[in-house]
């Protein structure tokens, strides 16, 4: 019994050596405290939860790649770290509730959703390429979405009362059902919901601020209509007009100022809708 105690002591000793070099080795411009805090959180992992492992950290961002229960999804560190610097002694139920969040209201719950109830509350959201890298790529928990263009990509989200729920690649493996399904059901449940004004973008500028999270999303109904300016500086902002007499050069520095300072901030161009595609303008574009 001694010698198999021994033998698991050293196992973890071993693979805490192995841990902490590989930390060191990636995580040059982490400072001393950060790399202590993930040593020990991947060690905290393999002592009290064999079932969830430490995939690495994720490019830019203070967030790593677990895999719970067999499934890989992003989880942001900050609160964790912020905690355990404070309440030290606490590290252990720190950790066990990072991993209870995790499976509680992370992504990982797709068993959960069935397709009848989700068809219904399916939307469309209209993100930048950039937010989808930084937030959901990875694995299962990937976020389903469709390129709009080089800079933008439609996700989608089952829109409760209650809730919010992007859809992940595991819902349409658990549902069966392809990218080109969930998109054609969420556009439809779009124009279905309250937009008004779109129809006269063509001849009058439109601005759309109901509120709802969807508003920026409402630029796939412009398809429709070509010679089309719009800008989505944030997720719940549209605005449409005709391209003819607009100031181009003071729409797009409007535009750049909104996506600064935007709560879900979206894209700080402005696009032209040409042959239902959304092209960028660029500056001097104006004709």
């Amino acid at each position: 019994m001694l010698f198999w105690i021994a033998a698991a002591w050293i196992a973890v000793a071993l693979l805490a050596a192995v841990l902490h070099h590989r930390l060191r080795a990636r995580s040059s411009r982490l400072s001393p405290e950060v790399v202590a805090f993930l040593v020990r959180l991947e060690n905290e992992l393999c002592r009290a939860h064999p079932d969830v492992r430490f995939l690495g950290m994720l490019p830019d961002r203070f967030a790593c790649l677990l895999s719970v229960d067999g499934q890989e999804t992003p989880v942001g560190l900050r609160g964790a770290y912020d905690r355990a610097a404070a309440f030290p002694e606490s590290f252990s139920s720190t950790v066990a509730e990072l991993i209870q969040d995790v499976r509680d209201v992370g992504l990982d719950r797709a068993e959960e959703l069935d397709f009848g109830a989700a068809a219904e509350l399916l939307m469309p959201q209209v993100r930048s390429k950039q937010w989808l890298q930084e937030q959901g790529t990875f694995g299962d928990s990937g976020l389903v979405h469709t390129a709009l263009n080089d800079d933008l990509v439609v996700v989608y989200v089952v829109d409760d009362v209650s809730s919010l729920l992007f859809v992940c690649r595991a819902h349409l493996k658990r549902w069966g059902r392809r990218v080109a399904d969930v998109h054609h059901l969420a556009l439809a449940n779009l124009a279905a919901a309250t937009a008004a004004g779109l129809d006269g973008a063509s001849s009058e500028a439109v601005l759309l601020q109901s509120g709802d999270g969807f508003d920026a999303a409402r630029v796939l109904l412009l398809g429709g209509q070509d010679d089309l300016l719009v800008a989505v500086p944030d997720r719940d902002v549209l605005w449409a007009g005709p391209a003819a007499g607009q100031d181009l050069s003071q729409l797009m520095r409007t535009t750049a100022r909104l996506a600064e300072r935007a709560e879900h901030p979206v894209s700080p161009n402005v696009y032209r809708v040409s042959d239902g595609r959304l092209e960028p303008v660029r500056a001097g574009d104006e004709r």
